[in-house]
């Protein structure tokens, strides 16, 4: 597992057990960490273009 997938992981858990207890700070980390899994692969396509 890459390493953009377990801190999108772990941001996700907590995030949303922060937002049980304070949800304005929580969605902020769900949201992270969603962008970090979906994104994972960008820097790989980025750097085959290049060359």
């Amino acid at each position: 597992m890459r390493s953009q997938v377990r801190w999108g992981i772990a941001l996700i858990v907590i995030g949303a057990l922060l937002g049980l207890i304070i949800p304005f700070f929580g969605i902020p980390l769900v949201v992270i960490g969603i962008a970090l899994i979906v994104w994972r692969g960008r820097e790989d396509t980025i750097e085959e273009i290049r060359e």
